[in-house]
């Protein structure tokens, strides 16, 4: 067929392009699939310039997901909840559970037993009380210290109207104090493996108690350290300053000592 079309063509008095490009045209008609070919072909070509704009998205899509993932999982406040359970929660700039902390046996058996990662924190706290309260760690006359320590301190005043409401929320019979506290407070408490507010409460009893240590205290409540104080400061009435406020400890036994493990607790 190719000879025949090429016999006609040649008595036919035109341009050498024109003919050729005529040409071409009818052999085309005869195999449609060929051509469809070459068109696909061509349109899947890849330029540099198509090259170049999809790993520009990517990257852009790469340093979007860090930049996101360092923003979320970069602390912005510190709660530690003091009861005999000592237990941080660390929080993001969005208010969200992204890392905990245990002070003691007692929290890291709360924190084996709750699930509050990536949780609001006035939700982890009320996860936290109920499990504590559960355990049967606090009662109606336990005093509930809680601290926070925040990188925004404008909005301290909020957090901490929400975390005393999310502790009352499931126990509003206990005594409960809740006081914002500096950098250098939590970290040096963080240090010594002390929640901020048995830290705090620890430093008042040395300061009227000279024979008191860290090391002999930290295995007591806040409540029988609160109340050593108060029977050392020799005020014998029924309240003991505390960071917050005033607040009523519970009736602790006496005997209890904060000195070093040769002595008596």
């Amino acid at each position: 067929m190719t000879g025949k079309l090429k016999t006609a063509f040649d008595s036919i008095q035109a341009e050498d392009t024109l003919k050729t490009t005529t040409m071409d045209y009818l052999q085309n008609l005869q195999n449609p699939k060929k051509v469809t070919l070459q068109r696909n072909t061509e349109q899947r070509r890849i330029t540099p310039r198509c090259l170049s704009c999809a790993f520009a998205s990517i990257a852009i899509l790469l340093f979007s997901g860090l930049f996101a993932y360092r923003l979320y999982c970069t602390p912005s406040a510190y709660i530690a909840i003091e009861v005999n359970p000592s237990i941080e929660i660390i929080l993001n700039r969005f208010d969200r559970v992204i890392d905990t902390c245990a002070y003691n046996m007692d929290g890291e058996t709360i924190l084996r037993e709750t699930d509050i990662r990536n949780k609001k924190y006035e939700e982890a706290i009320a996860i936290l009380m109920g499990q504590i309260i559960q355990d049967g760690y606090a009662k109606d006359d336990s005093l509930i210290s809680v601290t926070l320590q925040s990188d925004s301190p404008k909005s301290d005043e909020t957090m901490l109207s929400n975390i005393e409401s999310a502790v009352q929320l499931h126990h509003t019979g206990a005594q409960v104090e809740c006081f914002a506290i500096d950098p250098l407070t939590r970290d040096t408490a963080h240090h010594l493996n002390l929640s901020p507010a048995k830290y705090l409460a620890i430093q008042a009893l040395m300061e009227v108690e000279p024979d008191a240590t860290i090391s002999g205290c930290m295995h007591h409540s806040i409540q029988e350290i609160r109340e050593l104080t108060r029977q050392h400061s020799g005020h014998h009435s029924h309240t003991v300053d505390s960071p917050a406020g005033t607040v009523s400890p519970d009736n602790s036994q006496n005997g209890h000592h904060c000195h070093d493990a040769e002595h008596d607790f």
